[in-house]
Formats: C-alpha cells, structure tokens, sequence
C-alpha cells in the first residue's frame, strides 16, 4: 500500500490520504495499477484486493487515525462491490474493535460503478448512513457524469487531473475544471483536485474555492511510515483537522 496525501488547500493541513495499491514484482519493478487494476476487475479478483487493502489501512494506521479524529483515509470501491453492497457489512468487520470511525473511512466511486443506478443509490445510501463519506472518482471524464449528481447520496467530486492540468493553459477545456468547482459548491458538495503539481494550480483552486487538493506538489504517494511522517509535520506546521463531518451535516 502507498498513501497519497489530501491537504486542505486553504490551511495546507493534512487532512487524509487515498489508499493506493502498488504490486512490486520480484525484480522490484513495479506494475502500473492502470494495467492489473482492470484485469483484477474482470477476473473477480478486484474483490479480495478490495479486502486486502482494507486490511492493511488497518495494519498501518490504526493508531494515528484513532489519534486524529480529523484523518480520513479513502478507499476506491470496485463497480462489483457498488452493485452488491457486500462492502458495506466488510468495512464495518473490519473496523470493530479498532477504534477508527467509519467516517474516517471515505469511499470513492467511478462512474463503472454506476451501471446499475438503483443498486448504487441504495448501496451509498447504506454506507453514508452507517457514517462513510462518498465521492466520484475522475469526475467529468465519463460521457453521463452529470445525471448521477442529484441522483446519488454523493458528498465530495473529485476533478481528474486531465481538468487540473489546463489551469492557466487557455485551453478550451480550462473552462470546464470551473464549471465543476461551481457545480460542486451549487450542490453543497466537497471538491477534491487531483494531480495538482504546480502552485499556480494550487492559488486558482484556492482563490476558487475548492476544498482539498493531492498532487506531486504536495507529496507523491508514500508507505505507510512516510504518509505517518508526513501528516506529524503537516500537523508540527499547521495543526489537526477538525473532527470529520461530512458536507450535508
């Protein structure tokens, strides 16, 4: 497991992190998730990972996330567990006698997941319910992100890093990362920009308004020790997060 940080783009605080799955191979090289990630998902083996990485948030974290009440960590949600709901009952497994919140445990979503629409808002419905934030994974890189946003218990958009990449460009599609911050904010909902690398990215997304940032300007993804190291600095420079609440609380 690798953890990317999240930092709160208004107070440069460490907020969380998204659980990244990395398979190193004997040599030490590396397999590109964009590569194992789809034939996982195809071979049904996406659930088990699923599982695995749960596991390990656990196994590294347990005890800075039950120390900070204002971490989260999130978690991608494969469309097979979106359509069954099986993930529901898991996390709450996992999590007993752990001490970490479910509302510490955020879940993102791509639209592959929402193939079965009734299935997805009944399953999310579930697990905002039992106390987990929901996010959309990649927004606006899908053909029909639009109609799930008032149809879905959704709490954050996260704007792939395709839209971060043209601030400041004067490209055509500059005006669509805009478009979806105000979105966001009509809909009383976190953002989240991904892959933000530059500061002149990092100013408009705060001048903007937009919530939460992750990104190489930030930190690239770390093991769990440097994440841990991370966020205690984050924390030494500008404090906690306050306790999680979500955007319709």
């Amino acid at each position: 497991m690798h953890y990317q940080p999240i930092v709160e783009l208004a107070t440069g605080i460490c907020v969380g992190a998204e659980a990244l799955v990395r398979w190193r191979r004997r040599d030490g090289s590396l397999v590109r998730p964009d590569l194992f990630i789809p034939l996982a998902e195809e071979t049904g083996l996406i659930v088990p990972i699923t599982d695995q990485v749960l596991d390990e948030v656990v196994r590294e974290l347990n005890t800075v996330l039950v120390g900070d009440r204002g971490l989260h960590i999130a978690i991608n949600l494969s469309a097979a567990d979106i359509k069954s709901g099986r993930f529901i009952d898991m996390i709450a497994e996992k999590l007993q006698h752990t001490g970490i919140r479910n509302e510490q445990i955020w879940l993102e979503a791509t639209e592959r997941g929402f193939i079965d629409v009734d299935a997805a808002r009944a399953n999310l419905d579930r697990a905002r319910r039992a106390g987990h934030s929901i996010a959309i994974d990649d927004f606006g890189t899908g053909y029909s992100s639009l109609q799930y946003l008032q149809g879905l218990p959704v709490d954050a958009l996260k704007i792939d890093k395709s839209f971060i990449d043209t601030i400041g460009r004067g490209a055509a599609t500059s005006s669509v990362t805009l478009h979806i911050i105000e979105m966001a904010k009509e809909l009383g909902l976190f953002s989240v920009a991904e892959g933000v690398e530059t500061e002149a990215q990092a100013a408009y997304l705060r001048e903007h308004g937009v919530s939460f940032g992750q990104g190489w300007l930030f930190s690239k993804p770390l093991a769990a020790k440097e994440f841990i190291e991370f966020r205690d600095a984050s924390v030494a420079k500008f404090g906690k997060a306050p306790e999680i609440i979500r955007a319709d609380n």
